[in-house]
């Protein structure tokens, strides 16, 4: 099972905290609070932490966390050389993965980090005595070790730095990446595949999972309430309000008017050469395949635009209204 950021991975530390009467807990950074709300039973019995002299300045590590540890019985190392996450039942149970003991690295709200945490109930002897070589190479935290690193930090003058914030924003031109196109070809039981999702064979998972990220369909909808916000999402997305406007707008050059409004293959594919963000331009094959998929969307959530091949090599998009 994984634990993600968000959804259940607090939960899953504690649970796993509480099912097992002793835990050793490695922790590149910890912060007390978060400690407090997972080990509600006490069953941390061992603690190794990197606490590097610039974690405890900079506060991504507390060093109030030996008392902590004194008043709990904990038993608290440190190691500088680790940077691994990991809950150990001190047998052959682990739950590890990139989450840091920490309010944005365990959190379900709020501005947490994306992490990712996973369940391995079957360790291996080598596994085993990996995690016990570093407990073997940490040092206790004893009172004048702990003494001697709350007197180098106490002592420390930290400078000032102001950093520009710069937050992760999606931008207009990230809207027209290839990546943006919906990949699920069956558009008519994509709402049987999100109530199914595990009878689809591995490839039509990445698919479904891939749509419901790009068009953010939350767990749970009924049929109506599905297909009513996968129309809105897809309708309102940058990069086919762009395409449809570009079918519903072009002039056949030639004068045929019975092509206005419509876009053949070629023209397709000249127009995502020049409008989307992804380089190179998937090969004519692939980009086939993506086209094909585009349409039926397109067809089914817009009743003004219809998609048929015309003969053995013209695959037309067109905008009803413009027909003649």
């Amino acid at each position: 099972m994984l634990y993600k950021s968000g959804d259940n991975l607090e939960d899953g530390a504690i649970a796993f905290i509480k099912d097992n009467e002793s835990i050793t807990l490695f922790s590149a950074y910890l912060k007390l609070d978060a400690l407090k709300r997972i080990n509600l039973k006490n069953n941390i019995k061992q603690i190794v932490v990197r606490w590097e002299i610039q974690d405890l300045c900079l506060e991504v590590s507390d060093i109030d966390l030996y008392q902590y540890c004194r008043d709990n019985d904990i038993a608290l190392y440190r190691n500088t050389r680790i940077h691994l996450k990991a809950f150990w039942d001190n047998g052959s149970s682990v739950l590890f993965g990139s989450a840091n003991v920490s309010n944005r690295g365990l959190g379900e709200k709020g501005s947490f980090n994306y992490e990712l945490n996973g369940l391995n109930e079957h360790m291996s002897f080598s596994d085993i005595c990996y995690l016990n070589e570093i407990i073997s190479k940490s040092q206790y935290v004893s009172q004048e070790l702990y003494n001697q690193l709350k007197h180098k930090v106490d002592s420390t003058d930290m400078p000032t730095l102001e950093y520009e914030n710069i937050p992760t924003q999606k931008a207009v031109v990230d809207s027209f990446l290839i990546s943006e196109l919906p990949m699920y070809d069956d558009i008519r039981n994509l709402f049987l595949a999100y109530k199914s999702p595990n009878e689809l064979e591995d490839l039509d998972q990445t698919y479904l999972a891939h749509d419901i990220a790009i068009y953010k369909i939350p767990p749970g909808l009924n049929k109506e309430a599905f297909y009513s916000h996968l129309k809105s999402e897809f309708n309102a997305h940058p990069f086919i309000l762009k395409f449809k406007e570009a079918v519903r707008s072009h002039i056949d050059a030639r004068g045929d008017v019975t092509r206005n409004g419509s876009l053949g293959f070629g023209t397709v594919r000249i127009w995502f050469q020049e409008n989307t963000t992804t380089v190179p331009t998937p090969r004519t094959y692939e980009f086939n395949v993506f086209v094909n998929v585009l349409y039926a969307w397109i067809t089914y959530f817009d009743p003004c635009y219809t998609h048929k091949v015309e003969g053995r090599k013209s695959d037309i998009i067109r905008y009803k209204d413009v027909w003649l």
